[in-house]
Order: C-alpha cells, then sequence, then structure tokens
C-alpha cells in the first residue's frame, strides 16, 4: 500500500499513522528511514509503527541498513526508551516535544535516525561525555542544538525523577551549559502543560544540575523559631544556609525556589512572642509544623529530601515537633552557638536514624530512681544543660502533691554538653531512651512526665525516639512562677502521632 504513495509525505504519513502496514511495506519503511530528506517527525512516526507491529520488523536488514549491530537494532525497537521533554521555538510560538533515548549495549556510530548535521554534531558531543553508546529518535523536526541538555540529563537520570522537568540548553564538552534562544516562550509553554522549565540560569555544568534533580539527596534548611521577628528569622536563615553551602557547594536557597518553585516563607516556622501557658497554643504550633513539612516535602516526591533543623525555641516545644516528625524522615539537627549553627545530630540516613532507637550500654548518662514503687506516673529529670532542676521539679511535684517516682537522668559531669566530634550528642539520645524503655517494661509504667534541662537538638532528637506510642507528658519550665506553678504541662505525646 505504501509503495504508491512514495513520494507523497502527507498521504504516507496518513497510511502510517493508520495502523494499516503490512509486511510488504517494510521495503518502504526502511527506505524512509535512512532518506535524509525524510523528516524526523515521519521517521518517529515509522519506528513507532514498526515497535507497535512485530512482522514489520528485520532485525538483519535495518543493522545492514543502519551500519550498527544487530542486537542494537532490537534494542532501538523493542526496549522502553528514556523519555524526555523540552521546548523548541517555532515562528510565533513554542511547543513541547519529547526525545526517546535507548541506551545501547555495543559500540556505533549511528547515534539517530536523524540525518541532520547539527543534531549529528550535538549528539557526537553527548557521546563524549557520557561515553557510551546510545540512540535517539527526535519526536520532532527543528534546528537547534537545545535538546542537548534534556537528552544528556535523560542518559545520566535514565528518566529517573524527570517527568515533571522540561529542559532547554546547549552543553559543550565540559560539561557546562549555555543559553537559548526563546526562554520566554518556552517557559510559558511548559508551565502551560504543567512542567517546570530547567533552563541555564539554574546550574553552570551537568554536575550542578545533577546535584538539584539527580540520585543524590536534596537538602533543604528549617527554621523553627520563638519569640523572633521575620528580620531575625531571615538573618539566621541566610547563616543555616551557609553552613549548608560549606558542606554542599551547590547548594543555594535561590536554586531551591527556582528549581523546585518553594518560597523563603515555607522554609521557617515562626511565632513573634513568648509562648503562654495555653496548651492550644503549643499544640497549634505542631500542626503548623505538620502542615508546613507536608509542603515541603509535595514539593521534592521523587527525592530523598534531608531536612536541616535548626531552632529558637524551648526545649518542650523541640520535643513535642521531634514527636511529630517520627523516625522516617532524614534529618539534620542544629546547635546555635558563637553565632553560627553547628550540626550536632546527624540522622540523614537510616542506618544513623536507628541508632537513636537502637538499645545501648549505658557509658554516657548516669541516672538515679526514687520512689520507683509507684509505676502509675514517672516524672523523668532531664539534665544535660547547665540549669539543674532537680530541686525544682522535686519541689513543683511535692507542691502540687503528684506523688510520683523518679528518675533524674544527667550527664556524667553534670554539666554542659561538649560539641560533639562525630555524633556523639545521637548516643545520648539513645542511651537515655533505651534506659526509659527498660524502665518501662521492667516496671510496667503506665506515663511519663517529662522535664528537660536540654540542648534544643538534644529534645528535638528524644521526640523522634519515644514517638507517639509512649503515654508521654512534657512540661515547660517558668522561672518567674512560684513553685507550684513552677512547670505546666504543653503537650502530650499520644495526640503528636506523626503522618510522616
Amino acid at each position: 500500500m505504501l509503495e504508491k504513495f512514495k513520494n507523497d509525505p502527507s498521504d504516507r504519513i496518513k497510511i502510517i499513522k493508520s495502523k494499516k502496514l503490512s509486511e510488504e511495506d517494510k521495503p518502504v519503511l526502511y527506505e524512509l528511514l535512512t532518506d535524509k530528506n525524510v523528516s524526523d517527525e515521519e521517521k518517529f512516526l515509522i519506528w513507532k509503527a514498526i515497535k507497535q507491529k512485530n512482522d514489520l520488523l528485520d532485525v538483519e536488514k535495518l543493522s545492514e541498513l543502519l551500519n550498527m549491530p544487530a542486537l542494537n537494532v532490537k534494542k532501538i525497537f523493542t526496549s522502553t526508551p528514556i523519555e524526555v521533554k523540552f521546548p523548541i521555538a517555532l515562528k510565533d510560538k513554542a511547543e513541547i516535544t519529547k526525545a526517546y533515548i535507548i541506551e545501547l549495549p555495543k559500540e556505533t556510530d549511528t547515534l539517530s535516525f536523524s540525518l541532520k548535521e547539527d543534531k549529528i554534531e550535538a549528539l557526537k558531543t553527548i557521546k563524549d561525555i557520557v561515553n557510551k553508546p546510545f540512540f535517539v529518535i527526535f519526536e520532532k523536526d527543528f534546528t537547534h542544538k537545545s535538546f542537548m541538555l534534556a537528552v544528556l540529563v535523560g542518559l545520566l537520570t535514565k528518566g529517573e525523577n524527570i517527568d515533571k522537568f522540561a529542559f532547554t540548553g546547549v552543553v559543550n564538552k565540559e560539561k557546562e551549559i549555555f543559553s537559548v534562544d526563546g526562554i520566554e516562550e518556552k517557559e510559558k509553554v511548559a508551565k502551560e502543560q504543567g512542567l517546570k522549565l530547567i533552563k541555564p540560569d539554574y546550574a553552570d555544568t551537568i554536575d550542578e544540575l545533577l546535584y538539584w534533580i539527580g540520585e543524590e539527596a536534596i537538602d533543604i534548611p528549617f527554621l523553627i523559631m520563638v519569640n523572633k521577628s521575620t528580620e531575625e528569622v531571615k538573618t539566621a536563615l541566610t547563616k543555616l544556609e551557609k553552613e549548608i553551602k560549606d558542606k554542599k557547594s551547590y547548594f543555594s536557597i535561590e536554586k531551591l525556589k527556582n528549581i523546585f518553585d518553594i518560597q523563603e516563607e515555607d522554609l521557617y516556622l515562626y511565632y513573634d512572642k513568648p509562648l503562654s501557658e495555653k496548651e492550644e497554643e503549643w499544640q497549634n504550633l505542631i500542626k503548623l509544623f505538620e502542615e508546613k513539612l507536608k509542603n515541603i516535602y509535595s514539593k521534592f516526591e521523587n527525592k530523598i529530601r534531608i531536612l536541616h533543623i535548626a531552632f529558637a525555641t524551648p526545649a518542650s516545644l523541640a520535643m513535642g515537633f521531634g514527636i511529630k516528625l517520627g523516625t522516617k524522615k532524614p534529618v539534620i539537627l542544629y546547635h546555635y552557638q558563637s553565632d553560627k549553627y553547628v550540626p550536632v545530630i546527624d540522622l540523614s540516613s537510616a542506618e544513623t536514624i536507628r541508632t537513636i532507637k537502637g538499645m545501648k550500654e549505658i557509658e554516657k548518662i548516669k541516672y538515679e530512681i526514687k520512689n520507683i514503687q509507684n509505676t502509675e506516673d514517672v516524672a523523668v529529670e532531664i539534665r544535660l544543660a547547665s540549669h539543674n532542676l532537680t530541686s525544682d521539679v522535686e519541689n513543683y511535684l511535692k507542691a502540687n502533691n503528684k506523688d510520683y517516682a523518679i528518675v533524674n537522668i544527667q550527664t556524667l559531669n553534670a554539666g554542659n554538653l561538649p560539641l560533639p566530634e562525630k555524633n556523639e550528642w545521637a548516643e545520648y539520645i539513645s542511651e537515655i531512651y533505651t534506659l526509659l524503655n527498660d524502665l518501662k517494661n521492667q516496671y510496667h509504667i503506665n506515663r511519663y512526665h517529662i522535664f528537660l534541662s536540654t540542648p534544643v537538638a538534644i529534645a528535638f532528637a528524644l521526640g523522634m525516639a519515644i514517638g507517639h506510642f509512649w503515654d508521654t507528658y512534657i512540661y515547660n519550665y517558668n522561672p518567674k512562677a512560684e513553685i507550684k506553678n513552677k512547670y505546666f504541662k504543653v503537650l502530650e505525646g499520644k495526640n503528636l502521632e506523626s503522618i510522616f
């Protein structure tokens, strides 16, 4: 059927699209595939037709015509390709098109059905970069090289986690990315189709771009601050950004905004006044924390997301945040000292997260147990900072007729913790969790009442470890109050179930 329309492109395309091709059409189809005057769009339709109809595929014949190994031909027509999207500029508008990439098992100089010189030259540059054989089929006809960024990213990521992106940019052999024309129209059409256009402004090199959209985990700063102004929050965010960038040179909040459409206000939770003793006020901040994190995680659905959390909050509130987060999301916790943020607890992998809930020999803390026969309610005094809370807690309990058993936990030197050289603070969490878990099981404790004098990062991580499964009441300290009101309950662990 195709033979009599051999010289009429419009009729040929109609027949190819009709799916009425038969084996007798193979010679014409193969001739068209290797004809430099046939459009890339028509060659794409022929490739698609042969993929859908097995009797149109003659591997040996195509191997001869395309000058490539038979196994490569088989792959081109039978394997699932990597799909990448990129905009092309037309006379008065732009549109999104696709390229289909097949990684090949054997070396070949034939890189595409397209015989357009600019495309072949660009594909050779890409091959020099990736140093492996591949084949590309273009869906449409166009005359520029701005597809290079899309094809190169597709090969380097194997198409993973890039379905919501379109790409535009020219790349040289040094993997540097350069600008192209028509960016405004290209951005417009990408947005219309629900795609984020990755353009040369967003990264200078392929390595930098892969930091953001490749397999590597994404770093996300997040500040939690109480009784601070927006100006103080923004200053703190700049400091936290610097700390992350010192270890991850490609990181910047600006790039985070550009590539993932996250806003600066998404990266912090702040309350511009002191917290009152109303439990509802504390609970509302926990709910806001949950909403903030849900929004952040939704922006990076297909990436491993590492939160870098820094604080200016009461330790009791931080413990509630930790309970709400749980232990399924990687996080690095920071401590503020000497006008900078210092990473003190690294829980950025499944392995390190497991350490805070792992059973451990008690080596870094000491503890004292009082009145343990009362196992209904147990007060837990945790002192890992300079403030000695023991007398205040015990006097508070006595003044309120709370006949609780008491567990007093301290560092061996009963004072401030030195900044960790490795990840020692996580070991303190593990030991405290081990002790409380053992006591709970041994004495059938129903409820823990938690009183804290600890670095805020410690409180957060302890909340992560304990979670919402234990019945815990968390108290906050009021230094100005009379002894009966020196502490007030702010949160209950069982009300802070993690959704993460």
